[in-house]
């Protein structure tokens, strides 16, 4: 994951998406399997999903789309 630990990655008052297989976004290590992950400023996931099917209805929900 480009020599960034997640916790670094997650830290300050921004939204990360986290995927295997996106282009243009931090991707997940193979041991973290398949899947596309949203994560808020809080750390949380914030959403979840097999792929990025549904993330943009998602976005428009919370404001950031």
């Amino acid at each position: 994951m480009d020599g960034v630990r997640l916790f670094d990655a997650f830290r300050g008052p921004h939204w990360t998406l986290l995927g295997a297989e996106l282009p243009g976004v931090r991707s997940l290590p193979a041991a973290y399997g398949p899947g596309v992950f949203l994560i808020r400023p809080d750390g949380y996931v914030g959403w979840a999903g097999d792929s990025a099917e549904g993330l943009g209805s998602h976005l428009a929900r919370v404001g950031l789309a």
